[in-house]
Protein backbone atom coordinates (compact mmCIF):
# COMPACT_ATOMS: atom_id res chain seq x y z
CA UNK A 1 0.00 0.00 0.00
CA UNK A 2 1.53 3.34 -0.69
CA UNK A 3 2.27 5.95 1.90
CA UNK A 4 0.29 8.70 1.88
CA UNK A 5 -0.57 11.69 3.26
CA UNK A 6 -3.32 14.40 4.16
CA UNK A 7 -3.67 17.95 2.95
CA UNK A 8 -6.09 20.46 3.68
CA UNK A 9 -7.49 21.87 -0.59
CA UNK A 10 -7.49 25.17 -0.88
CA UNK A 11 -9.96 24.02 -3.50
CA UNK A 12 -12.58 21.31 -2.31
CA UNK A 13 -12.83 21.64 1.35
CA UNK A 14 -12.63 18.80 3.92
CA UNK A 15 -9.35 16.56 3.74
CA UNK A 16 -8.30 13.92 1.31
CA UNK A 17 -5.27 11.77 0.72
CA UNK A 18 -2.79 12.11 -1.73
CA UNK A 19 0.09 9.65 -2.41
CA UNK A 20 3.61 10.95 -0.74
CA UNK A 21 5.80 10.34 -3.62
CA UNK A 22 5.13 9.65 -7.13
CA UNK A 23 7.33 9.68 -10.06
CA UNK A 24 7.19 13.06 -11.86
CA UNK A 25 6.91 14.15 -15.22
CA UNK A 26 9.84 16.48 -16.97
CA UNK A 27 8.70 20.56 -17.47
CA UNK A 28 6.39 19.59 -14.17
CA UNK A 29 6.26 23.62 -13.58
CA UNK A 30 5.57 24.55 -16.84
CA UNK A 31 2.40 23.06 -16.98
CA UNK A 32 -0.62 24.71 -15.02
CA UNK A 33 -1.77 21.44 -13.54
CA UNK A 34 1.92 20.65 -12.51
CA UNK A 35 2.41 24.33 -10.86
CA UNK A 36 -0.62 23.85 -8.72
CA UNK A 37 0.43 20.75 -7.58
CA UNK A 38 3.88 22.11 -6.66
CA UNK A 39 2.00 24.72 -4.59
CA UNK A 40 -0.26 23.34 -2.84
CA UNK A 41 0.70 20.11 -2.19
CA UNK A 42 4.07 19.64 -0.21
CA UNK A 43 4.70 15.85 0.39
CA UNK A 44 5.88 15.28 4.35
CA UNK A 45 8.77 12.71 5.15
CA UNK A 46 8.05 9.38 5.10
CA UNK A 47 7.38 7.65 8.88
CA UNK A 48 9.95 4.92 9.39
CA UNK A 49 7.14 3.17 11.44
CA UNK A 50 5.25 2.65 8.57
CA UNK A 51 8.21 1.67 6.42
CA UNK A 52 10.03 -1.72 5.82
CA UNK A 53 12.72 -2.46 8.43
CA UNK A 54 16.21 -1.77 7.29
CA UNK A 55 18.21 -4.68 5.82
CA UNK A 56 19.51 -7.86 7.13
CA UNK A 57 21.40 -11.01 6.11
CA UNK A 58 18.15 -12.61 5.70
CA UNK A 59 17.24 -9.83 2.80
CA UNK A 60 20.57 -9.29 1.62
CA UNK A 61 19.72 -11.27 -2.18
CA UNK A 62 16.53 -8.87 -1.78
CA UNK A 63 16.61 -5.69 -4.15
CA UNK A 64 15.49 -2.08 -2.59
CA UNK A 65 12.65 -1.08 -5.48
CA UNK A 66 13.74 1.88 -7.03
CA UNK A 67 9.79 2.98 -5.98
CA UNK A 68 10.23 2.39 -2.58
CA UNK A 69 9.24 5.37 -0.74
CA UNK A 70 11.90 6.24 1.10
CA UNK A 71 13.93 5.89 -2.08
CA UNK A 72 12.04 8.13 -3.90
CA UNK A 73 12.29 10.41 -0.86
CA UNK A 74 15.91 10.62 -0.39
CA UNK A 75 16.01 10.84 -4.22
CA UNK A 76 14.06 14.64 -3.75
CA UNK A 77 14.96 15.68 -0.35
CA UNK A 78 12.63 18.56 0.73
CA UNK A 79 14.28 22.10 -0.46
CA UNK A 80 17.06 23.80 2.25
CA UNK A 81 17.26 27.32 2.23
CA UNK A 82 20.43 28.84 1.66
CA UNK A 83 21.39 32.06 2.79
CA UNK A 84 20.70 33.69 -0.84
CA UNK A 85 17.29 31.87 -0.98
CA UNK A 86 15.90 33.44 2.30
CA UNK A 87 17.29 37.28 1.07
CA UNK A 88 15.66 36.04 -2.52
CA UNK A 89 12.46 35.40 -1.40
CA UNK A 90 12.01 38.20 0.71
CA UNK A 91 13.63 40.66 -1.95
CA UNK A 92 10.73 39.05 -4.47
CA UNK A 93 8.27 39.36 -1.53
CA UNK A 94 8.59 43.46 -1.38
CA UNK A 95 8.92 43.72 -4.81
CA UNK A 96 5.61 42.08 -5.65
CA UNK A 97 3.77 43.61 -3.23
CA UNK A 98 4.34 46.90 -4.40
CA UNK A 99 3.66 46.12 -7.87
CA UNK A 100 0.29 44.77 -6.34
CA UNK A 101 -1.04 48.16 -6.15
CA UNK A 102 0.25 49.91 -9.33
CA UNK A 103 -2.65 51.11 -11.05
CA UNK A 104 -0.62 52.31 -14.31
CA UNK A 105 2.82 51.59 -15.68
CA UNK A 106 4.88 48.63 -16.10
CA UNK A 107 5.22 46.64 -12.96
CA UNK A 108 9.24 46.17 -11.94
CA UNK A 109 10.15 42.67 -12.97
CA UNK A 110 13.25 40.90 -11.31
CA UNK A 111 16.52 39.37 -11.97
CA UNK A 112 17.70 35.85 -10.55
CA UNK A 113 21.30 35.49 -11.57
CA UNK A 114 24.85 32.79 -10.30
CA UNK A 115 25.22 29.19 -9.50
CA UNK A 116 23.53 26.44 -9.27
CA UNK A 117 20.18 27.03 -7.27
CA UNK A 118 18.28 29.81 -9.36
CA UNK A 119 15.41 27.34 -10.23
CA UNK A 120 15.04 26.50 -6.92
CA UNK A 121 14.52 30.30 -5.95
CA UNK A 122 12.48 30.79 -8.89
CA UNK A 123 10.13 28.56 -7.94
CA UNK A 124 9.92 28.85 -3.71
CA UNK A 125 8.76 32.50 -5.35
CA UNK A 126 6.45 30.76 -7.24
CA UNK A 127 4.62 29.13 -4.58
CA UNK A 128 5.30 31.70 -1.91
CA UNK A 129 3.72 34.41 -4.07
CA UNK A 130 0.57 32.12 -4.84
CA UNK A 131 0.10 31.50 -1.09
CA UNK A 132 -0.38 34.79 -0.13
CA UNK A 133 -2.69 35.29 -2.70
CA UNK A 134 -4.53 32.36 -1.72
CA UNK A 135 -4.81 33.96 2.06
CA UNK A 136 -7.28 36.58 0.29
CA UNK A 137 -8.96 34.76 -2.42
CA UNK A 138 -10.17 31.12 -2.59
CA UNK A 139 -8.35 29.67 -5.35
CA UNK A 140 -10.94 28.08 -8.41
CA UNK A 141 -10.06 25.72 -11.27
CA UNK A 142 -9.38 29.18 -13.71
CA UNK A 143 -7.62 30.96 -11.17
CA UNK A 144 -4.08 31.16 -12.18
CA UNK A 145 -1.97 34.34 -10.34
CA UNK A 146 1.58 32.85 -11.43
CA UNK A 147 2.31 31.58 -15.17
CA UNK A 148 5.87 29.58 -15.16
CA UNK A 149 7.60 28.99 -18.64
CA UNK A 150 11.09 27.71 -19.95
CA UNK A 151 12.68 29.11 -22.88
CA UNK A 152 11.83 27.31 -25.95
CA UNK A 153 14.72 25.29 -28.34
CA UNK A 154 13.13 28.06 -31.07
CA UNK A 155 12.67 31.61 -30.33
CA UNK A 156 12.69 33.62 -33.01
CA UNK A 157 9.23 35.50 -33.76
CA UNK A 158 6.07 35.94 -31.78
CA UNK A 159 4.78 32.11 -32.96
CA UNK A 160 7.76 30.72 -31.05
CA UNK A 161 7.31 32.50 -28.02
CA UNK A 162 3.89 32.36 -27.51
CA UNK A 163 4.08 28.53 -27.84
CA UNK A 164 5.38 27.76 -24.04
CA UNK A 165 2.67 30.00 -22.69
CA UNK A 166 0.16 27.97 -24.57
CA UNK A 167 1.88 25.41 -23.25
CA UNK A 168 1.25 25.89 -19.73
CA UNK A 169 -2.46 26.35 -20.31
CA UNK A 170 -2.73 23.18 -22.36
CA UNK A 171 -4.04 25.48 -25.42
CA UNK A 172 -3.84 23.45 -28.70
CA UNK A 173 -1.85 25.18 -30.99
CA UNK A 174 -1.64 23.40 -34.35
CA UNK A 175 -3.47 23.25 -37.80
CA UNK A 176 -4.42 20.32 -39.64
CA UNK A 177 -3.31 21.45 -43.13
CA UNK A 178 -4.89 19.62 -46.04
CA UNK A 179 -4.76 16.66 -43.10
CA UNK A 180 -1.64 15.36 -43.81
CA UNK A 181 0.76 17.61 -42.04
CA UNK A 182 0.84 20.49 -38.69
CA UNK A 183 2.21 23.55 -38.26
CA UNK A 184 1.67 26.04 -34.80
CA UNK A 185 -0.08 29.09 -34.71
CA UNK A 186 0.75 32.36 -33.19
CA UNK A 187 -0.91 32.11 -29.75
CA UNK A 188 -0.65 35.04 -28.26
CA UNK A 189 -4.12 36.62 -28.51
CA UNK A 190 -5.37 33.88 -26.44
CA UNK A 191 -2.83 33.33 -24.20
CA UNK A 192 -3.01 36.87 -23.10
CA UNK A 193 -6.81 36.32 -22.94
CA UNK A 194 -6.28 33.67 -20.58
CA UNK A 195 -3.93 35.07 -18.72
CA UNK A 196 -6.47 38.05 -18.35
CA UNK A 197 -9.17 36.10 -17.61
CA UNK A 198 -7.51 33.95 -15.00
CA UNK A 199 -5.89 37.26 -13.05
CA UNK A 200 -2.14 35.98 -14.16
CA UNK A 201 0.03 38.56 -12.11
CA UNK A 202 3.69 36.92 -12.38
CA UNK A 203 5.27 35.31 -15.21
CA UNK A 204 8.40 33.54 -14.41
CA UNK A 205 10.85 32.68 -17.14
CA UNK A 206 13.28 30.26 -16.92
CA UNK A 207 16.25 29.42 -18.40
CA UNK A 208 16.72 33.01 -20.58
CA UNK A 209 20.50 31.82 -20.99
CA UNK A 210 19.19 29.96 -24.01
CA UNK A 211 18.05 32.94 -25.73
CA UNK A 212 20.73 33.53 -28.89
CA UNK A 213 22.35 36.38 -28.75
CA UNK A 214 20.92 37.88 -32.27
CA UNK A 215 17.39 36.93 -31.15
CA UNK A 216 17.82 38.87 -27.40
CA UNK A 217 15.81 42.02 -29.06
CA UNK A 218 12.68 40.16 -30.66
CA UNK A 219 12.71 38.31 -26.83
CA UNK A 220 12.12 41.13 -25.06
CA UNK A 221 10.00 42.83 -27.53
CA UNK A 222 7.23 40.27 -26.83
CA UNK A 223 8.28 39.99 -22.71
CA UNK A 224 7.60 43.57 -23.34
CA UNK A 225 4.41 43.46 -25.11
CA UNK A 226 2.67 41.24 -22.17
CA UNK A 227 3.49 43.24 -19.83
CA UNK A 228 2.19 46.29 -22.22
CA UNK A 229 -1.09 44.49 -22.05
CA UNK A 230 -1.13 42.75 -18.65
CA UNK A 231 -0.82 43.63 -15.07
CA UNK A 232 2.18 41.49 -14.33
CA UNK A 233 5.47 41.27 -13.06
CA UNK A 234 8.55 39.11 -14.83
CA UNK A 235 11.05 37.50 -13.57
CA UNK A 236 14.10 36.15 -15.38
CA UNK A 237 15.96 33.24 -14.39
CA UNK A 238 19.13 32.09 -16.10
CA UNK A 239 22.94 31.57 -16.40
CA UNK A 240 24.28 35.23 -17.04
CA UNK A 241 20.64 36.25 -16.44
CA UNK A 242 21.89 40.54 -15.64
CA UNK A 243 24.14 40.53 -18.80
CA UNK A 244 21.16 38.79 -21.19
CA UNK A 245 19.12 41.54 -19.79
CA UNK A 246 21.25 44.54 -19.64
CA UNK A 247 22.08 43.52 -23.29
CA UNK A 248 18.41 43.34 -24.12
CA UNK A 249 16.75 46.46 -22.40
CA UNK A 250 20.54 48.63 -24.01
CA UNK A 251 19.41 47.38 -27.73
CA UNK A 252 15.66 48.10 -27.19
CA UNK A 253 17.05 51.49 -25.81
CA UNK A 254 19.45 52.28 -28.34
CA UNK A 255 17.20 51.17 -31.45
CA UNK A 256 14.79 54.06 -30.59
CA UNK A 257 17.68 56.56 -29.10
CA UNK A 258 20.46 56.12 -31.44
CA UNK A 259 22.71 59.20 -29.45
CA UNK A 260 22.02 57.01 -26.27
CA UNK A 261 25.48 56.66 -24.09
CA UNK A 262 26.88 53.61 -23.86
CA UNK A 263 26.72 53.71 -20.66
CA UNK A 264 23.86 51.68 -19.38
CA UNK A 265 22.49 50.01 -16.22
CA UNK A 266 19.52 47.62 -16.45
CA UNK A 267 17.23 48.71 -13.28
CA UNK A 268 15.95 45.50 -12.64
CA UNK A 269 17.09 44.10 -9.35
CA UNK A 270 18.89 40.93 -9.14
CA UNK A 271 18.81 38.51 -6.93
CA UNK A 272 21.70 36.49 -7.17
CA UNK A 273 22.64 32.55 -5.92
CA UNK A 274 26.23 31.85 -4.67
CA UNK A 275 28.06 29.08 -3.64
CA UNK A 276 28.00 29.11 0.40
CA UNK A 277 31.13 29.74 2.05
CA UNK A 278 33.10 27.80 4.90
CA UNK A 279 36.36 29.30 6.44
CA UNK A 280 37.15 30.45 10.00
CA UNK A 281 34.73 32.74 11.24
CA UNK A 282 32.11 31.82 8.88
CA UNK A 283 30.85 28.33 9.66
CA UNK A 284 27.18 29.30 10.39
CA UNK A 285 25.98 29.71 7.34
CA UNK A 286 27.30 26.23 5.64
CA UNK A 287 26.83 24.66 9.24
CA UNK A 288 22.91 25.61 9.28
CA UNK A 289 22.18 23.69 5.70
CA UNK A 290 23.91 20.72 6.68
CA UNK A 291 21.62 21.04 9.98
CA UNK A 292 18.96 21.40 7.57
CA UNK A 293 19.44 18.17 5.41
CA UNK A 294 20.02 16.42 8.96
CA UNK A 295 16.13 16.75 9.77
CA UNK A 296 15.18 16.00 6.36
CA UNK A 297 16.97 12.27 6.63
CA UNK A 298 14.38 9.13 7.30
CA UNK A 299 17.31 6.73 7.93
CA UNK A 300 16.85 3.91 10.32
CA UNK A 301 20.07 4.85 12.17
CA UNK A 302 20.20 8.18 12.26
CA UNK A 303 18.13 10.60 14.23
CA UNK A 304 16.69 13.72 12.68
CA UNK A 305 18.38 16.86 13.74
CA UNK A 306 20.64 15.16 16.14
CA UNK A 307 23.62 16.64 13.68
CA UNK A 308 25.12 13.74 12.71
CA UNK A 309 26.25 15.58 9.55
CA UNK A 310 28.17 18.34 11.32
CA UNK A 311 30.70 15.48 11.45
CA UNK A 312 31.56 15.99 7.76
CA UNK A 313 30.95 19.93 7.15
CA UNK A 314 34.83 20.52 6.19
CA UNK A 315 34.89 17.10 3.96
CA UNK A 316 31.39 18.05 2.27
CA UNK A 317 32.47 21.27 1.84
CA UNK A 318 35.53 20.26 0.04
CA UNK A 319 33.73 17.98 -1.91
CA UNK A 320 30.98 20.65 -3.20
CA UNK A 321 32.55 23.65 -3.06
CA UNK A 322 29.52 24.93 -1.56
CA UNK A 323 27.39 24.81 -4.45
CA UNK A 324 23.82 23.21 -3.07
CA UNK A 325 23.14 21.06 -6.54
CA UNK A 326 26.24 19.10 -5.87
CA UNK A 327 25.76 18.66 -2.10
CA UNK A 328 22.20 17.64 -2.63
CA UNK A 329 22.98 14.72 -5.26
CA UNK A 330 26.35 13.92 -3.17
CA UNK A 331 24.18 13.45 0.13
CA UNK A 332 20.85 12.12 -2.18
CA UNK A 333 22.72 9.51 -3.37
CA UNK A 334 24.43 8.18 -0.17
CA UNK A 335 21.15 8.14 1.29
CA UNK A 336 19.50 5.83 -1.03
CA UNK A 337 22.83 3.83 -1.00
CA UNK A 338 22.63 3.31 2.79
CA UNK A 339 19.12 2.20 2.48
CA UNK A 340 19.99 -0.14 -0.26
CA UNK A 341 23.02 -1.91 1.75
CA UNK A 342 21.59 -1.39 5.53
CA UNK A 343 23.97 0.88 6.62
CA UNK A 344 20.61 3.27 7.19
CA UNK A 345 23.05 6.38 8.09
CA UNK A 346 25.60 8.49 6.26
CA UNK A 347 29.28 8.01 6.98
CA UNK A 348 32.43 8.64 5.39
CA UNK A 349 33.03 5.17 3.65
CA UNK A 350 29.66 5.97 2.01
CA UNK A 351 30.39 9.59 1.14
CA UNK A 352 33.50 8.71 -0.21
CA UNK A 353 32.18 6.05 -2.53
CA UNK A 354 29.90 8.44 -4.20
CA UNK A 355 31.18 10.19 -7.12
CA UNK A 356 29.77 14.31 -7.03
CA UNK A 357 30.76 17.16 -9.59
CA UNK A 358 34.01 19.39 -8.10
CA UNK A 359 36.05 16.58 -7.28
CA UNK A 360 39.66 16.77 -7.36
CA UNK A 361 40.39 14.97 -10.16
CA UNK A 362 42.82 13.08 -8.79
CA UNK A 363 40.11 10.14 -7.39
CA UNK A 364 42.23 7.75 -5.71
CA UNK A 365 38.69 5.35 -4.47
CA UNK A 366 39.34 1.74 -5.26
Amino acid sequence: MPTTHTVNSPVTPGVAPIPVYRLLEPDLLSTRDGLMDFVRNKPEPPNLQDCAPPRTKDTEDTDVPDTDPRMMYHGNLPCVSTPDVTRGLLDARRTLRTNRFRRAGKRTSMIIDGCAGKTTLLAQIARAYQGLLEVERRPDNEWTPVVYVNVPPRHECNLDWSLPFADFFGMDHTLNLDKRTYRSTDMTEPVIHAMKESGTSLICIDGIDRIHSNDVTTAFDYFDCLQARLPTSIIYCGNSAADIVKEALHQRRNSRRPEQSEQFRTPLPVMRIRPIPFHKGHEDPWRTVLMDYDKNLRLHHHVPGAGRLLDFDEQLHERTGGYMDTLDQLLCQTAQQSIEDGTEAITEEGLNDMIAGRDDPDDDRE
